[in-house]
């Protein structure tokens, strides 16, 4: 009678063990967050963040805005982010860009290349990047980065995805703007958060990549490693096809070699493009701009 007990006990205890594990692994499954095969994502489904939308000043084409919304805190910092968006005034369902600077690049820094895309008829949103200018907060180096990550919680680098995806589900949620066709405009640092949020959100319409690509690093057994390959767009840039990637170097630029550049686009799907000038050394130059023309209207269409 005892042995039968423990055996009812032992079956009731699984069941059980069994109902609570099947809970949480659906809840994991529905986090925005979450991490596979050595790579990290952000489920679609989220949730518009709020945001606030301020006139700041307009011309007798543009007019631009101060935008701030809310992200996804790192650790038990509270973080938003500041943008400025550029506005054309005349013109409904207008193609957006979302624009990224290089490392340590203002949104303000942007203002006469954003403005410059902006006169073509896009609406363009570019952000201070965690750590950068009003948004500021915290932007640890690789190493204590990689501590964050080794626990099982987000790192900074791919909170930096989540800001670009946050930049695009804004950009969608303002009047006058196509929320079905809009894409990425990202350079050197800003190229590589670019390239991997394309590849996590199938609904960004394609990637413009200035003077940036992966780390051409090789995989191994070692954890370090495993962080390195999830912040690797060489790790990412495969899943954006059939949707255009779009890459700019220089045969000067000694920040982000062309060999590096040419092994990413190598990975990447079609349709692709890779546009090689001779005369700029790192980020966009003007010697780009008539591909940078034409690149706009491959990936919008138009």
């Amino acid at each position: 009678m005892k042995k039968t007990r423990i055996i009812v006990f032992l079956l009731i205890s699984l069941i059980a063990l069994f109902f609570i594990y099947s809970h949480f692994s659906s809840f994991k499954k529905d986090e925005i967050y979450s991490t596979k095969g050595g790579k990290f994502f952000y489920s679609e489904k989220r949730e518009v963040p709020k945001y606030q939308i301020i006139p700041k000043y307009k011309n007798e084409s543009l007019e631009v805005f101060s935008v701030k919304f809310r992200s996804r805190d790192f650790l038990n910092y509270t973080t938003f982010v500041y943008g400025l968006l550029f506005m054309p005034q005349q013109g409904e369902n207008l193609p957006g860009i979302v624009l990224l600077p290089g490392g340590g690049g203002t949104k303000e820094g942007e203002t006469n290349f954003a403005s410059f895309i902006a006169k073509k008829g896009y609406a363009v949103l570019t952000i201070d990047q965690r750590g950068i200018g009003e948004t500021g907060g915290y932007y640890l180096n690789v190493d204590e980065d990689y501590k964050v990550f080794s626990r099982g919680q987000e790192p900074v680098q791919h909170l930096a995805v989540y800001d670009v995806l946050a930049s695009f589900d804004v950009l969608g949620d303002i009047k006058r703007i196509d929320k079905e066709n809009i894409a990425l405009i990202g350079k050197s640092m800003g190229g590589r958060y670019a390239l991997i949020a394309a590849a996590i959100d199938r609904r960004i319409k394609g990637v413009l990549a200035i003077s940036s690509s992966g780390f051409n690093i090789k995989k191994d057994s070692s954890p370090y490693n495993s962080y390195l390959l999830s912040i690797d767009p060489d790790n990412y840039v495969g899943d954006i096809a059939p949707r255009q990637v779009i890459f700019f170097s220089s045969k000067n630029d000694t920040v982000v070699p062309l060999a590096y550049v040419k092994n990413t686009y190598d990975i990447a799907g079609n349709p692709k493009e890779l546009y090689i000038v001779d005369n700029c050394s790192h980020g966009y130059c003007d010697a780009m701009q008539q591909d940078l023309n034409k690149s706009l209207k491959e990936v919008f269409g138009v």
